[in-house]
């Protein structure tokens, strides 16, 4: 027996502009809030009109794009968009609308021409950088017009400069950039190596397309002219500052290319030399790729002897990500109170909960500097952390027989933090055992009571 098929739902034009209508809800104000949920509602929207597309309906969907984006365009003005969701959906819903017109075999000069005018037209910033998607989905034909009309536009732009004055980037006009930058994503998608450094030759090579030349040699495993380019983007980089053209990854990019070419021992080289300037756990772990086999503990300790002799907060972090749990203690009872306290609680607390397993010592005085930090500070709002700091601090006083420390710092609190009330209460619950309870006590005491109900 044959199953039935069921249709799904049908939408017909004017319900789905009655939806797209009702989703953008015009003349309401849309607050920082709900943003999320009204763009949600728009997504679902998107969802039915594609649905027209998948049942082979191409050109009634056309239209209905266009509705929604002039829609979503008009609803700008009224929706704090601060966290850029509407934007973001307005990109998508605009790529999808050029994708179901080339489906629904439209006049792609057309296309790019409603493209080129929704990218000048733009007040805010909706379109901002579209092009990088647009290379991505033009066809063929549509992507011949779009990067004939902007390279057009570029050499137009370019003869009005004046030959003799421009010298870097910076010198040309809004044009000649903006149409470059366009023309330039192009040829990257297209992979077009010998036109992508005309064009950067003719507006001034810099670090950032030193960088993606070399990307692109990289793509067709041509390892040795990319680090020729690599070189030449750090020499630029060397000697002048290339505000959003600068390329701050191009010293990892050609330790990577030299381990292809098996110059292992240069790439260790620059890494090693890196993390001595700035020990981090990103140095450490950038120059520990290129350690030959079998030398990776007698490089770790000579990182750990480095980091130690720097600051304290690279030694920290470094401990922290390696487990040398042994080395952070030393280390934080040798610090200064005032030195630990200077530190964020980013980089303390971590150290802190690791610490307390072994190191009771070293941990107490993590979660004093932890605890004096907040209070010294006044962040009445952060109060309770401390209260839960100094809970801490007081069951490792107790376990290392530290009490008279204790008391003499209940005494200096009292003393010098009197006026603080909020806090004042709070710590002297503490202190008579009336101890607040952390989330993960006051669920786990949740659980029993329901599973013994």
């Amino acid at each position: 027996m044959t199953k039935k098929k069921i249709p799904g739902r049908k939408y017909g034009k004017e319900t789905l502009v009655r939806e797209i209508e009702q989703a953008l809800d015009p003349g309401e104000f849309i607050t920082y809030s709900q943003a999320g949920k009204f763009v949600q509602n728009l997504e679902d929207i998107g969802r039915k009109i594609g649905k027209l597309v998948e049942n082979g309906e191409a050109a009634r969907a056309v239209p209905l794009y266009e509705i929604f984006l002039a829609g979503c365009y008009e609803k700008a003005e009224e929706i704090d968009d601060s966290g850029g969701d509407l934007g973001m959906f307005f990109g998508e819903v605009f790529v999808s609308w050029i994708k179901v017109r080339q489906k629904a075999k439209c006049d792609p000069g057309e296309t790019v021409h409603q493209i080129l005018q929704w990218m000048e037209n733009d007040d805010y910033g909706f379109c901002y950088n579209i092009e990088k998607e647009l290379v991505k989905v033009l066809n063929r034909q549509g992507l011949k017009i779009f990067t004939g009309i902007i390279k057009s536009r570029f050499e137009e732009a370019l003869e009005k400069e004046n030959p003799q004055m421009p010298l870097r980037i910076y010198d040309f006009s809004y044009d000649v950039r903006k149409n470059a930058e366009i023309l330039g994503c192009v040829y990257v998608e297209k992979k077009d190596i010998s036109s992508y450094i005309d064009l950067s030759e003719k507006i001034g090579i810099t670090p950032k397309s030193c960088e993606i030349i070399a990307e692109l040699h990289t793509m067709k495993d041509e390892y040795q002219e990319a680090l020729v380019w690599i070189d030449k983007g750090l020499e630029l980089e060397k000697k002048s500052n290339w505000p959003n053209y600068s390329a701050w990854g191009l010293n990892a990019k050609k330790r990577e290319l030299q381990a292809k070419l098996g110059q292992i021992h240069e790439a260790f080289n620059s890494a090693w030399s890196e993390f001595m300037k700035h020990p981090s756990v990103y140095t450490y772990e950038e120059f520990m790729k290129y350690i030959y086999e079998g030398e990776s503990e007698h490089w770790h300790k000579k990182a750990i002897e480095i980091a130690k002799g720097t600051s304290l907060s690279a030694i920290i972090e470094l401990a922290v990500q390696t487990g040398e749990w042994d080395v952070l203690a030393q280390c934080i009872i040798s610090a200064q109170d005032e030195e630990l306290e200077s530190l964020s609680h980013y980089r303390t607390e971590p150290a802190a909960i690791g610490l307390k397993k072994e190191h009771f010592l070293a941990a107490a005085k993590m979660y004093r500097a932890l605890a004096m930090r907040i209070v010294n500070s006044g962040k009445s709002k952060y109060y309770s952390i401390a209260i839960n700091h100094f809970k801490e601090l007081r069951i490792l006083y107790k376990k290392i027989g530290c009490e008279k420390e204790w008391s003499s710092l209940v005494e200096s609190i009292k003393k010098d933090h009197s006026r603080k009330y909020n806090f004042i209460n709070k710590f002297e619950k503490l202190l008579v055992g009336e101890y607040p309870k952390s989330f993960a006590e006051k669920a786990r005491k949740r659980w029993k009571k329901q599973i013994n109900a």
